[in-house]
């Protein structure tokens, strides 16, 4: 089981919806409790100036998992301007998906790809 932590930081909550339906679809994802609980960490938003401390002082604390950025706005902060993680290069990202938001099957895929877990087949995914 795919343990996951999703961090909002300021999106519309489009990727949020999209995020929930992949581990709703998914028998493989599920929520952990924690940030260090998690075995990646999914980071959805601009990163607005109140969220920004935050978000570097827990990626900067303990040792945690894979940060994977998820839609547009947690790329560049698009539309919503500047923002997202090409503003703090200091944030070590694993991997960038784009999409405004990006679909559920799209998150799945992209989540186990990252942590490299092979692909279940579409008919397992559901």
């Amino acid at each position: 089981m795919i343990k996951l932590y999703k961090i909002n930081t300021g999106s519309c909550g489009g990727c949020d919806i999209e995020i929930a339906l992949a581990v709703a679809q998914a028998t493989d994802l599920a929520w952990a409790a924690t940030p260090y609980d998690a075995d990646a960490l999914l980071l959805t938003g601009p990163i607005t100036a109140g969220s920004r401390n935050a978000v570097l002082a827990l990626v900067g604390g303990a040792p945690l998992p894979p940060v994977l950025a998820i839609g547009r706005c947690a790329l560049d902060g698009h539309p919503f301007g500047k923002g997202g993680v090409q503003q703090i290069p200091m944030l070590a990202v694993q991997v960038r998906l784009d999409g405004c938001p990006p679909d559920p099957a799209a998150i799945a895929h992209t989540i186990r790809d990252a942590l490299g877990v092979p692909q279940p087949h579409p008919t397992e995914d559901r």
